[in-house]
């Protein structure tokens, strides 16, 4: 937290500055109420007029500075938060596609709420009243010498023994900290993914497991969090029992002082006033303690996302595709055990149209991956012309292609921003993207044409609009390569063939198609048909050479038919 600290130091400072100025204002009545004790029982009217004003313009002061200490400090918090989410999701978005997938996005997602929200709850607040009770107890330990040096002393002894109270709860709180940010990563990630599949459950009536399943992650969520108040509430009672032997010596002495004469009745007074200024704020520094020590993982834990460094591009080179992409000897496993790619070879041609077909869970989109370079970790080699995806500055390979998913994102904006993603382009360009991927005569017909708003992932549109806008969000940018991953696997068969011959139509386009759709008069207009069973290529040629061989391709195919 250090670097966010120095990030905002002068707004810290200032924070400081009126929380000084108002600490001790606060702390120098006690030195005001002796005075006026002493007028009291001097009985000099006068002084006592004298005093009541100056009183009063004393607290005016001191409540504008109050004022404004409150106001830069929550100041000061809204912006360390601010930069803390930001950095925070700027590291998320900086990770490539195989580090973002390693974990679940309710991690990133509770990262940002809730454990930015345990920074601000647990070191945020408790440092800054941490800051403000120091100076408090500074500035009353000093009035309490100016009133009696013995009382001051025997204050010391007391305040001695509370100093081990943070080292006995500091460590048990961090732990159990640390597991409720584990639990509430974990809830979130549940409550996600129930709300995710609502539609599954209400369609297959799972309310019952579904609430047994909230019930179950709310309750150990709850658990966590109860564990860590537990501490907390026993740090506290320890710190106030001590806390108030420090009033109860004070009490104590200072009576016993007034019986020998020893002090004057102001003086017990102002003491008994300036010791609660000692116990209070010992009270609310040794619970914070613990607190600001036991966000230690949590802050670790964000500072690995914020800081997660990209690989160096400086020394990468930019990928080219200008012949063609090879493949030799590729191997590749999610768990390094259980092969997905085991040994394809294949070479794929600028301008050419690929089919690959198989059963599903042959490896087809893995490999489709591992070509666009989601992957770093597998044996063989992926080639863009002549350099190796070793060399290559991988990130830059999204420069040259596009990929179409079968379950299509789209954002709550409209059908122009989810075309052109906040980019800029030509209305000639736009108007070729509309047509080639047939979309002109829908934007014709809704309301607000190109400014019609889609909904949540588009949930004002129909599964064929939506795989057109990102057929034409994919057009738009004339990128030399364009993946189809079972892109059109969720819509009608004439709306498939429409937006698939559409696309192998445009000449100058590399066309990876993963496909289920056996439809004889579009598998035709492909160069070639990849057929893959078990990670394997097992056949490859035109539609009209697998079918003649009769072989595996053409056992498929019958079956599908």
């Amino acid at each position: 937290m250090i670097r966010y600290l120095k990030q905002y130091k002068f707004l810290l400072l200032f924070t400081i500055l009126f929380t000084v100025i108002s600490s001790l204002s606060y702390v120098f009545v006690a030195i005001l109420l002796q005075q006026i004790m002493d007028i009291v029982d001097m009985g000099d009217l006068d002084s006592f007029v004298r005093i009541l004003f100056f009183s009063l313009i004393y607290f005016a002061f001191m409540g504008i500075f109050m004022y404004l200490q409150s106001l830069f400090s929550k100041k000061f918090i809204c912006k360390i938060m601010k930069s803390v989410r930001s950095k925070t999701f700027i590291g998320i978005e900086r990770h490539t596609m195989e580090d973002y997938f390693k974990n679940h996005t309710a991690h990133y997602l509770s990262a940002i709420t809730n454990d930015v929200k345990m920074i601000e709850d647990n070191y945020l607040l408790p440092l800054l009243e941490v800051i403000q009770c120091t100076i408090i107890f500074i500035a009353s330990l000093v009035v309490m010498i100016y009133f009696d040096i013995i009382v001051t002393v025997c204050v010391i002894i007391a305040i001695a023994v509370m100093l081990i109270v943070p080292s006995l709860f500091g460590g048990m709180l961090s732990k159990r900290q640390d597991r409720y940010s584990e639990m509430l990563s974990s809830f979130t990630n549940h409550v996600k993914d129930l709300l995710s599949g609502f539609e599954v459950i209400k369609s297959y009536r799972m309310k019952k497991y579904v609430f047994s399943r909230f019930e179950a992650s709310n309750g150990d969520t709850i658990k966590a969090k109860y564990s860590v108040e537990k501490a907390i509430a026993a740090n506290e009672a320890v710190s106030m029992i001590l806390a108030l032997l420090v009033q109860v010596v004070v009490v104590f002495l200072c009576a016993y002082f007034i019986l020998i004469g020893r002090i004057s009745a102001g003086a017990l007074l102002g003491m008994v006033q300036v010791s609660s200024n000692l116990a209070n704020p010992l009270l609310v520094i040794f619970s914070n303690i613990p607190k600001i020590k036991s966000i230690r993982p949590i802050v670790q834990k964000l500072n690995e996302l914020s800081d997660y460094k990209e690989h160096d591009a400086s020394a990468k080179k930019s990928p080219s595709f200008n012949e063609e992409i090879c493949v030799r000897d590729l191997h590749f496993s999610y768990d390094k055990e259980n092969e997905v790619i085991n040994g394809i070879s294949l070479s794929i041609e600028k301008g050419k149209k690929y089919a690959f077909v198989g059963k599903s869970g042959c490896g087809k989109s893995t490999l489709i991956k591992l070509i666009a370079g989601y992957y770093s970790d597998f044996k063989g080699s992926v080639r863009y012309d002549a350099d190796s995806l070793s060399v290559l500055d991988t990130d830059k390979i999204t420069a040259l292609s596009s990929v179409i998913h079968q379950n299509v994102y789209m954002f709550d904006e409209s059908i122009f921003d989810n075309i052109c993603l906040h980019e800029d382009y030509s209305e000639e360009e736009l108007r070729t993207a509309l047509s080639d991927s047939g979309l002109s005569q829908f934007v014709k017909r809704v309301p607000n044409g190109l400014e019609y708003r889609v909904g949540e992932n588009g949930d004002k549109l129909s599964g064929g609009q939506k795989q057109r806008i990102a057929v034409a969000r994919a057009l738009i940018r004339k990128k030399p390569l364009l993946i189809l991953d079972e892109g059109t696997s969720a819509i009608d068969m004439q709306t498939a063939y429409d937006i698939e011959s559409r696309l192998l139509a445009i000449s100058d386009l590399t066309l990876l198609t993963i496909t289920h759709n056996m439809s004889k008069d579009i598998l035709k207009l492909y160069d070639e048909i990849i057929f893959m069973a078990d990670g394997k290529i097992v056949e490859r040629g035109t539609f009209e050479t697998l079918i003649a061989k009769q072989a595996a391709f053409y056992d498929f195919y019958q079956l599908k038919k």
